[in-house]
């Protein structure tokens, strides 16, 4: 009886454990935020497997890649891009400037491609005064307006579209894009690519506005540094707005989405130039059940 009782005891467990092992699975599988990477020289890295389509398929690990600025790796950093994660592919969506100021570390087997999101060669290049004259003179609604023309402006189009020929071609290993910050540019990018494989808007906003649990320190610390040479409300008022991401923002580039092409569908087949091969192709290389 007593041996009964261990037995029924350890399968208990065991089956407890199982179990619990299979929740936590299935929520990392469902997580609209994918997963967090862990670098030492960026905040903002993020792999968007494990996030959930509508036909309940799941995009493949390690395979999409967002992050942050990456001038500053470590040794370790590097490694564990290049081995762990498999990283192939790098676009980054910085101006030329800002690359020129601050270039990608060499990441050797990985093919850099720079597509610069902003017509602007200087996009983001300035000194300490130059920033604050520009955001003196920035409206309220500078960041809705800023998102409308990543969706809308030719150049922009232009490299979100190139974005996606390199996502048609690479059948392995991983894609990492970003910008500087991993929020804006990045953000459209990621709703871009998030919305072509199927995945809810309610989804792509919290992936979305995950950039500020991830970038508080930093947003907090350029705050703090600003206030040493401005106490103007304007400028600190717009700081915060540029350095948070919110809902009405990405909402702000869905709106222009819809006037300019009716729906994120015919956005992306006309825009894009994603035909329904293109997507159904899409969804086979970065998807999986």
């Amino acid at each position: 009886m007593k041996r009964f009782i261990r037995i029924m005891g350890v399968g208990l467990v065991s089956a407890f454990i199982a179990t619990g092992f299979s929740a936590v699975n299935a929520s990392r599988k469902s997580s609209p935020l994918g997963t967090h990477i862990s670098l030492k020289a960026t905040d903002n890295t993020r792999d968007l497997g494990g996030i959930q389509a509508k036909n309940g398929q799941h995009i493949r690990k390690y395979r999409l890649i967002r992050s942050d600025a990456l001038n500053k790796l470590s040794a370790h950093d590097k490694w564990k891009l290049q081995k762990q994660l498999r990283v192939k592919v790098i676009l980054d969506f910085r101006s030329k400037g800002e690359i020129h100021n601050a270039p990608d570390a060499t990441l050797h087997g990985t093919r850099n491609n720079r597509l610069s999101v902003m017509a602007n060669p200087n996009f983001g290049v300035h000194t300490t005064a130059q920033y604050i004259h520009e955001l003196a003179g920035k409206q309220p609604n500078n960041m809705e307006l800023f998102y409308q023309k990543m969706v809308t402006q030719p150049h922009s189009i232009k490299a979100y579209r190139t974005m996606f020929r390199y996502l048609l071609k690479q059948r392995s290993g991983g894609i990492l894009y970003h910008c500087t910050y991993g929020k804006d540019r990045t953000g459209i990018a990621t709703m871009l690519i998030l919305s072509s494989l199927g995945i809810p808007k309610t989804t792509i906003m919290k992936n979305y506005l995950a950039s500020n649990r991830y970038l508080k320190s930093v947003t907090n610390r350029e705050y703090r540094q600003m206030r040493r040479h401005t106490h103007n409300r304007k400028v600190l008022a717009n700081l915060k707005r540029s350095r948070s991401a919110k809902a009405a923002y990405l909402n702000a580039a869905y709106s222009a989405i819809y006037q300019q092409s009716g729906s994120i569908k015919h956005y992306l087949r006309s825009q894009m130039h994603l035909s329904a091969n293109d997507i159904q192709k899409l969804r086979h290389l970065y998807l999986n059940k």
